[in-house]
């Protein structure tokens, strides 16, 4: 199928997830108690510090780029309030035309700026007059080579789009709005385009992934940005929750390995002398195995040593929650296979005394078994492997399949 619609979606996809990757690149200069929006304010905002307008573009920026000219007028818009901001920013692929004044703008002052914008409107209404004068007098006159503002009204009667916009924004009813706005206004040029944004980023920002992993990473963290909930929810950020899924991130695709957290054993298992857990699941499940005291006090010191471990990895954003989620199932898994392998081999003419015996035994195999490793840390303990079976013994299981049991009997 090679034909394409009239329409081809690829560069407005393009020109988003570029968007986002300079949302993402502005995530990493967030103080504390800042908060980043996408969208909401324009392309990207930094509340009360930042409003940047992201433009992918692959021509220049000339002094008549409809580009400047229209970011100009938005911010200027009332409904706006560029008041609210420090840094009015127009960040863009293009580089400045050869002739185009605004390639001094960082070093031009206010009054200077204003000089320039009214310089480049003052050429622009004298390039539409003459093409008016020439069509009214039927003759043909040829572009002007010189200027440098897209020069569409030398071909037309009516005044272009641009020159439009640049009576919007020097109009001198809005004059003291953009005296305000003109200090703030900052214009950011030759920026890669999105694959040497993403390579720069790599390379700023994820030297200590592992190579062959970091595009992985860049693709959990766009969809941390783009999910579903961030967008109805305001797509709004802030410095906490970005840094906290940055270190899962980073934790996740880190090269070498973790160090699991340390507890104080002695404390947990205190803890769990002084609780009554024979009501929970878990305990009654050992107890219908005829586990003793001394068994079900070692699995409830288990649990809370998984539980206790699992608050230290989401609390330092080593891990995450659907990795701690991903790793119970697993050992779900394993263990009915286990289980339904024993229970295959068990005599039929066993009492039910002889079941359960079978059952402690079952369970003391299991739990003495060496750890699955968690994620990328340097070892698992055995109590936090432990734990999250009684964990899962624990549970009200949402289907048959997510029964846990340690009884060899149906």
């Amino acid at each position: 199928m090679n034909a394409k619609l009239d329409f081809d979606a690829t560069k407005l996809s393009e020109a988003l997830k570029y968007q986002i990757h300079v949302a993402i690149d502005y995530c990493h200069t967030l103080e504390k108690h800042d908060v980043l929006w996408i969208e909401v304010f324009g392309d990207v905002t930094v509340e009360g510090r930042d409003q940047v307008e992201v433009k992918d573009y692959s021509d220049n920026l000339t002094d008549g780029h409809e580009n400047f000219w229209n970011t100009l007028n938005n911010w200027l818009k009332p409904v706006f309030n560029h008041q609210q901001y420090a840094n009015l920013i127009l960040l863009t692929t293009q580089a400045y035309g050869e002739r185009a004044s605004l390639k001094n703008w960082a070093q031009l002052d206010a009054e200077q700026r204003l000089g320039a914008l009214e310089a480049i409107h003052e050429a622009a209404e004298a390039r539409f007059e003459k093409a008016k004068q020439s069509k009214d007098d039927g003759e043909n006159e040829p572009d002007d080579e010189g200027a440098d503002d897209g020069g569409s009204e030398r071909k037309s009667a009516k005044p272009s789009k641009v020159l439009k916009l640049q009576r919007k924004v020097l109009a001198t009813d809005i004059r003291e709005s953009l005296l305000e706005a003109l200090p703030k206004v900052k214009i950011v040029t030759e920026q890669p385009d999105l694959l040497g944004l993403i390579s720069t980023y790599k390379m700023h920002y994820l030297k200590g992934i592992q190579p062959h992993r970091m595009d992985s990473f860049l693709d959990d963290l766009f969809g941390f940005m783009t999910s579903a909930i961030k967008i109805t929810g305001g797509w709004r950020f802030t410095t906490a929750e970005f840094d906290k899924k940055f270190a899962e991130l980073t934790a996740r695709y880190l090269v070498g390995t973790l160090k699991f957290p340390r507890l104080n054993s002695d404390d947990v298992e205190m803890e769990a002398a002084g609780i009554d857990v024979r009501d929970r699941p878990f305990a009654m499940k050992l107890d219908e195995i005829g586990g003793d005291e001394e068994l079900i006090l070692q699995a409830t010191a288990d649990l809370l040593h998984a539980q206790q471990y699992i608050a230290e990895l989401v609390k330092d954003c080593t891990t995450s929650q659907e990795d701690i989620e991903d790793y119970s199932k697993n050992q779900l898994r394993m263990h009915r296979s286990s289980r339904s392998s024993v229970m295959r081999k068990c005599d039929s003419t066993l009492t039910h005394a002889q079941l359960q015996k079978a059952s402690c035994a079952f369970y003391d195999d299991r739990c003495a078994e060496a750890a699955d490793r968690f994620s990328t840390y340097d070892f698992t303990p055995i109590e936090f492997r432990n734990g999250i079976y009684h964990m899962l013994a624990d549970e009200k299981p949402a289907s048959p399949l997510r029964e846990f049991h340690w009884r060899l009997w149906k």
